[in-house]
């Protein structure tokens, strides 16, 4: 062998060893970095952990406030009052200038009727009254004449009787004229009879052109009160009859609320006490109104009392025939303990609720007093300024850990 090839040799195993060292300490420094990576990638593991186990929840303070004791119950609106306003006289419709939902005024026109016929039968009958009384007033005159012929014969026969006892006429002449009178008499009453008559006739003629003028007026339908037309039930041109219905009107201002609660309930009810009306179940509108009556008698039926609340809609949703829920305010307590109703846990016919003490949920029996749609009085178990969950508290339980979230 060559000292070339021995050269060469050496070489090659030179490069062989060195390849070797080389991959070694690239192996061995890649394997501590990895085991320092691990190392911190479990310290970070582990922060995260502890983090997962503190439970999310909302909180609010317990607050002092004023809180109100109702008495609730559901009732459907009606109005003041509630017509159907209907024909007094036969026609046709000639004029019909309002329409179903407008709002009428008192002694506004709501519709008129063809009142050809009344008018000439009025006509007539003032007709018939200028002849009645004319034909009065001439058996009146007759009448007159009749008394002043009877009092000139009654004259004559007293100085015929005074000549008869002193034999100056005959018995005949004193007879004729007791006759004549006799005769004057009872023209006399026949024309006092005609005059009677003639003068009821004349009152008769009057009172029937009275009802014919009740009737023209009546061909005029008007609104007893203001109100709305809640509904037409005639058309323009329709034949209509005495007593059929044309419109129903209502007075939306102010409107009532029947509802009912027991005897004992009523006892804390008084007139003029406060009332919330609430709109629909969902009590998207709210008016206030007052107690305006209590019935006096229990329905022997239900058991229960009527109440009687008055509201002015004021411009709102409220109609006639809504539902509506009302509460009546009983009583107030001041400077008491409020907490948010939704705070309130239920378990085993108890109230219980979560404070916050730093990190850390305690779990706490209350005793609960009034409440209203948000807020819930406490009586004990709470003082005002302590921190209480709000949300979340379904997952907590005695010393939970606790981390506070925005709502």
């Amino acid at each position: 062998m060559g000292p070339r090839v021995k050269a060469y040799g050496i070489l090659v195993l030179l490069l062989a060893l060195g390849g070797a060292a080389y991959y070694w300490f690239q192996s061995g420094g890649a394997l501590g970095a990895t085991q320092a990576g691990s190392k911190a990638a479990g310290k970070a593991e582990k922060t995260e952990k502890a983090a997962e186990t503190a439970i999310p929840v909302e909180l609010a303070k317990a607050t002092a406030g004023s809180i109100s004791s109702y008495l609730s119950s559901t009732s459907n609106l009606r109005a003041r009052r509630d017509v159907e306003i209907t024909a007094r006289v036969d026609g046709i419709v000639q004029q019909m200038p309002v329409e179903e939902g407008d709002f009428v005024r008192e002694g506004q026109t709501l519709c008129t009727l063809d009142d050809t016929d009344l008018q000439i039968n009025l006509r007539l009958t003032k007709r018939q009254l200028s002849q009645a009384r004319v034909q009065l007033e001439s058996a009146a005159i007759e009448q007159q004449k009749s008394a002043a012929q009877i009092e000139n014969t009654k004259a004559e026969l007293q100085r015929k009787e005074t000549a008869f006892r002193e034999q100056l006429v005959s018995e005949q002449e004193v007879a004729q004229l007791r006759y004549q009178l006799d005769d004057q008499t009872h023209d006399q009453r026949v024309a006092a009879s005609h005059v009677k008559e003639l003068g009821h006739r004349v009152q008769e003629l009057e009172a029937q052109i009275e009802q014919g003028e009740l009737e023209i007026s009546r061909t005029h339908v008007t609104a007893p009160f203001s109100g709305y037309l809640t509904e037409r039930l005639v058309e323009l041109g329709q034949t209509v009859r005495n007593q059929d219905r044309l419109f129903r009107l209502a007075a939306f201002s102010p409107l009532y609320a029947d509802v009912h609660f027991s005897e004992q309930e009523t006892d804390m009810i008084r007139p003029g006490q406060k009332a919330m009306v609430m709109l629909g179940a969902e009590a998207r509108d709210r008016a206030q109104g007052r107690v305006a009556r209590i019935s006096p008698v229990v329905d022997d039926s239900t058991g229960t009392v009527k109440v009687t609340i008055e509201l002015d809609p004021g411009g709102r949703e409220f109609r006639p025939g809504a539902f509506v829920r009302v509460d009546i305010e009983t009583d107030t307590r001041q400077n008491t303990v409020l907490i948010p109703k939704r705070a309130i846990v239920e378990e085993d016919g108890e109230s219980y609720i979560f404070t916050a003490d730093g990190e850390t949920a305690h779990r706490r029996k209350v005793g609960l007093g009034y409440q209203n749609e948000n807020e819930v009085e406490v009586r004990e178990g709470v003082t005002a300024g302590e921190a209480i969950v709000v949300a979340g508290q379904g997952n907590l339980k005695e010393g939970s850990k606790i981390r506070a979230v925005e709502g």
